[in-house]
Parts: structure tokens; C-alpha cells; sequence
């Protein structure tokens, strides 16, 4: 980058004699070292460094063959980029797509570096270290799995010296023309300027990092002679000689912290410090949150929360934050949930969706992801429901109530009919009655889930649900499925057959998305809904009309969940629509 105002000293080793006799020297005089890599992604510093940068040239920076195998050893200090040539040059490859990283093979390391979808974990095989403090040189084997993303497994105080790597035997030529190809699409993309490479690591694969600094608006933004590159906003570029070390990090601090307000996610840097308070300052920008995820509960759809709540988990720990799972069962507010900077609510059905763990968090004063309780009460109770949408003009079908297991067959409804409890979800005790006398059956399987029973209209039609994120809805998805009914099956384990889910739709007309969307959002904003909200609706086959069903407070998130799927194709990811609303609970 070329950041960083004061001198430092260096020193230099072309052999394993001359570096063992330097780190001595250091040793004895209880000086610290620093390794430099070239084409490394450091920020230096604008305060005098105590330490020696230790550089490694000659001996460092040679690949050998090993006879008679796919194995080549090469040198901590030797570039990344030559070690794949070399590696071509003796019939062996597969790693192009690491050809185009500039730093060496010691910093690759240090980082895991990877690109095109390969790390260079995936070649090697042995790394020799030496530890300055003691002089003692180790050898390390590393499984593939200890490696992470941009992360290694080798000691932090070990001086990374050569590795040994094992690449596939390949045809010559067709590897120099991907080698040629690898080097022309960086060229091309690359942003043109002095710079230390990308400054954040990308999130997870579906949600990089670049994208969410652009839609975070911090393309062209500069401090000093620093500017965001208009080519890729995850680029940092110098267009001046010296630049400071703390205009290097205000601005990543700007960009780190312009993401956090934009959608939570807690981006963490690539960049390599001299001065590890630059770091620090740049992390504390976008600190992630520490997050205790609530799964599991005692209602029936536990095992769909156990499914749910892992997704999520995993989603929130791939937007950078601090998440740890707990299967409630009871319902008592625990330390951890104190603790914790926010509780995140995968609950489905019962206690964790009626309302009344909502109402514990309020009066214990806990930040909590989803809607208040007295709003969960009325979302998870369809009676109530149903009652709020007909005094806002949100078209429903009509219903009646079933307080007893005896209560004779409504004639002036008709046929066909829906018999379903009216605080259970997963359509869990739900019948579709088209005979008189499937009536009573109905009624006392809603009743094994709690009196009274709702009874309602049928509407035949497309199903479809309406998501809401922050107050804003989402496109809709028409649900096709095999059945008669969008039951447990077709929602989770498909037995008679996949269930289709279209987003957007191609059966339902921009009219009739259009009405179900104003009807989705009128009911949120009547309920006092906030965060989330899934909104259930039918489209009439016989005049285009929507009827609303019901709302869900706190959405499935399983891998066949809507929620997540409409966003998706608003274009936010999953772990974005976690972050972001994980991040409003906890500034609420």
C-alpha cells in the first residue's frame, strides 16, 4: 500500500546460516522481529517501529523438484505466481487460479490465500517453521480440514521458512494457456493503483463483500491520497507517494462501519498491521454482535425450529458475528441471555410465538430480534387475526368459531370447508372438510391441539405468502404443490411429491401481487408487527381476489423456507436478512 510515515530497520537473509545467525543476534538483544513478504497486503505504521522487519531473498526464493513425484518445495519468500510457473514447467499444475495472487508462498500461507474458488490449502503438504524467540525449527503437517477462510493453522510466532506442495501432472500447454488467461483477467479487473489487495474478506460466497460496499455506498470515498477504486469498492488504492498509516485506517473504518449501518454485517479486514491498534480501530468499527440464537421449544414444530435455528446460526456466524445456540425448553431468563447483545427467537408455535417469551425478554429488559408480544399474540392467534384484518379492510375468508367437539355442521357455510386450531402453524391439525362426514374427525383433530376450533371459507385458488422485511415487502411466491392442501408434507418432507415454490410468480397477476402486497403491509402495520412477518394469502381462481390467511411472526428459515426466499430475490442474501435484523434489535 505504501502507508505507514516512519523508517524501520531491515534486515535480510539469503540462507538458512545467515538467518539463523540474524535471529541470534535479535535474540540475544531481545529485539523483536517482523516478517515482510513482498507483495504482501501490510499497512505499516506512522509510530517507530521496535521490531526489525526480517526480509527473506536468495535460498528462500527457490522451487525444487522433487525427483520422480508431483512434489515441489519451495521457499517462504518466493512468489506465489513463480512457484506455478515453475510448477508448469515440470508438467504439474491445477492451481491457476491462484497465479494471478501477488504475494509469496510464506504469506499465501500465513493467510491461506485463495481465488477462483482453490486455496492454496488444497496443495500443500509440509511447512517448516522457525520460532525466533527460542532458534528451534519444527516441521508442520496440517490436516486440509484445520485450514479456514483466510485462515491457517500454522503458529502466529513462527517464522514460516519453505513448504512443500503437491499439484497434479497436467499437459503443458493447456496449463500455460489458463496461466495466460489468469493473468489477463487480472489485469483486466484488478483496479489500477498502489494497494494491499482486497481490504475485507468476503462474508460467505453468496454474500461478498465488494457488493455490499457499493450498496453501502462507499465507492470513490477518500481520505488523503486514498480513494475506494470506481472498479471494485473492496479496493483501496494509493495515487500518492507516502500516505499516513491512520488515513489508511479511517477509511477502512468508514467503509467497515457504512456496511454495519447498511445491513449488520460485521465485516473483518484482510489487511495485514505493523501496528495492531490500526486493527483494532478498524474492527471496533463494525464490531459483530454477540447473538444467543433461541431454537428447539416444546410445541410441535420443535424439530422444524432445530432445522431452522441452525441455518440462522450459521448465517449470522457468516455475517461475522458472535452466535451461540440454545434449545430452550422452559420458559426462565437465563445469564447468557443477559449476557448476550441481542436474543434471536427461532421459535415456532407454542411459548416462543404466542407471546409469552417476548413478554419474559420485555420485562427483563432483553433486546430481542421480531415483534412485541402483545403483537405475537395477535399474529399467532388467527381468531384475533382475523378480527384486526376485517376492521382494517383486508379481505379474509369467513370463518366461524368451533368451541366444542360436538358443535353441529355449519350449513350456512357450505362446503368445502377448512377446520384448523387457531395457534398452531406448519398447518399442524388442519383438515380441508369436503364432506359432511369428515366434519366431526375434523373437529377432533383441532381440538388435540386446543380448543376452540376456527372454521373457514374455502378459497380455491393459488396459494401464495407475502414476506415483509423492516416494513418493506418483499416479492411474492406462488406456492405449487402436489397435493390438495400445502400441508406438513409439502412444506418439509415431500413424500407425495416436491412442492414448487415461484418467485416470482408466474400464475398471478401484477394486479393481484399488487393487492396481496398493500394487504400484507396494512396488516403489519395494524398488528404493530416489526422486524418480520410472513403473510399467507389465496388468489381467487374465479375473479383475481386475494384473501389474506394469516401471518406468522417468526417466519421458518429452514432451506425451503419463503421468507428467505423472497429475499433472496429482492437480492438479499441470507445471512444479510440475519445480520440486518439481528443489528435493529440490538440498537433498538
Amino acid at each position: 500500500m505504501g502507508a505507514g510515515t516512519s523508517r524501520f530497520f531491515l534486515a535480510e537473509a539469503a540462507t538458512m546460516d545467515e538467518l539463523s545467525r540474524l535471529l541470534g543476534f535479535f535474540r540475544e538483544r531481545k529485539i523483536g522481529i517482523f516478517p515482510l513478504g513482498d507483495g504482501t497486503n501490510l499497512i505499516g505504521s506512522d509510530r517507530p517501529l521496535e521490531k526489525v522487519v526480517i526480509r527473506l531473498t536468495g535460498e528462500f526464493r527457490k522451487c525444487v523438484l522433487r525427483e520422480g513425484s508431483r512434489w515441489i518445495e519451495a521457499g517462504a519468500g518466493c512468489r506465489l505466481a513463480d512457484l506455478i510457473r515453475f510448477a508448469c514447467g515440470c508438467g504439474l499444475g491445477g492451481a491457476s487460479g491462484l497465479s494471478g495472487i501477488p504475494g509469496t508462498v510464506g504469506g499465501a500461507l500465513r493467510m491461506n490465500a485463495g481465488a477462483r474458488g482453490m486455496e492454496i490449502a488444497d496443495f500443500v503438504r509440509e511447512v517448516d517453521c522457525v520460532f525466533p524467540e527460542t532458534g528451534e525449527r519444527r516441521s508442520f503437517r496440517p490436516r486440509r480440514e484445520e485450514w479456514g477462510y483466510r485462515m491457517s493453522p500454522l503458529p502466529e510466532n513462527g517464522l514460516i521458512l519453505r513448504a512443500v506442495f503437491e499439484f497434479q501432472r497436467v499437459e503443458a500447454e493447456q496449463e500455460k494457456r489458463l496461466l495466460a488467461f489468469e493473468r489477463e483477467r487480472r489485469n483486466r479487473t484488478t483496479p489500477k493503483g498502489r494497494s494491499a489487495g482486497s481490504v475485507f474478506r468476503n462474508p460467505s460466497g453468496s454474500l461478498p463483500a465488494g457488493r455490499l460496499l457499493e450498496e453501502a455506498g462507499c465507492k470513490m470515498r477518500g481520505k488523503g491520497g486514498l480513494f475506494v477504486s470506481s472498479a471494485h469498492a473492496n479496493w483501496i488504492v494509493n495515487l500518492e507517494k507516502n500516505v499516513s498509516e491512520s488515513d489508511c485506517t479511517d477509511l477502512a473504518a468508514e467503509m467497515a462501519s457504512r456496511v454495519k449501518s447498511f445491513c449488520g454485517a460485521a465485516l473483518q479486514t484482510e489487511w495485514r498491521f505493523v501496528n495492531m491498534d490500526s486493527k483494532q480501530k478498524i474492527d471496533a468499527s463494525s464490531a459483530p454482535l454477540n447473538i444467543l440464537l433461541l431454537k428447539g421449544g416444546t410445541s410441535a414444530e420443535r424439530e422444524v425450529s432445530l432445522v431452522s435455528g441452525a441455518a440462522v446460526a450459521e448465517a449470522l456466524r457468516q455475517a461475522g458475528h458472535h452466535v451461540k445456540e440454545y434449545d430452550i425448553t422452559e420458559l426462565k431468563v437465563t445469564e447468557e441471555m443477559r449476557r448476550a447483545d441481542v436474543v434471536y427467537p427461532v421459535l415456532h408455535g407454542g411459548f416462543g410465538e404466542d407471546g409469552r417469551l417476548q413478554k419474559m425478554l420485555e420485562d427483563a429488559g432483553i433486546k430481542f430480534v421480531g415483534s412485541t408480544s402483545q403483537a405475537c399474540i395477535d399474529i399467532m392467534d388467527k381468531i384475533a387475526s382475523k378480527k384486526i384484518m376485517t376492521a382494517n379492510g383486508i379481505r379474509t375468508p369467513g370463518s366461524m368459531i368451533a368451541d366444542r367437539i360436538d358443535t353441529p355442521f355449519p350449513e350456512e357455510m357450505g362446503l368445502p370447508l377448512i377446520v384448523k386450531p387457531p395457534k398452531e402453524g406448519s398447518t399442524f391439525g388442519l383438515t380441508l372438510v369436503t364432506d359432511r362426514s369428515q366434519w366431526h374427525d375434523a373437529l377432533e383433530l383441532s381440538f388435540r391441539h386446543g380448543a376452540p376450533a376456527l372454521v373457514e371459507e374455502y378459497i380455491k385458488g393459488i396459494e401464495a405468502t407475502v414476506g415483509i422485511l423492516d416494513g418493506k415487502a418483499l416479492p411474492l411466491i406462488e406456492i405449487r404443490y402436489p397435493g390438495a392442501l400445502y400441508d406438513y408434507d409439502a412444506k418439509y418432507t415431500h413424500a407425495h411429491g416436491e412442492t414448487q415454490y415461484l418467485c416470482p410468480p408466474t400464475g398471478i397477476s401484477e394486479k393481484a401481487q399488487k393487492e396481496a402486497q398493500d394487504f400484507a403491509l396494512r396488516f403489519y402495520h395494524a398488528v404493530g408487527a416489526r422486524d418480520m412477518l410472513r403473510v399467507d394469502v389465496i388468489v381467487s381462481d374465479k375473479d383475481d381476489s386475494v384473501w389474506v390467511l394469516e401471518g406468522n411472526g417468526l417466519p421458518g428459515c429452514t432451506p425451503s423456507s419463503l421468507l428467505p426466499k423472497a429475499a433472496q430475490t429482492a437480492g438479499i442474501a441470507f445471512p444479510e436478512m440475519c445480520s440486518r435484523l439481528a443489528r435493529a434489535a440490538a440498537e433498538r
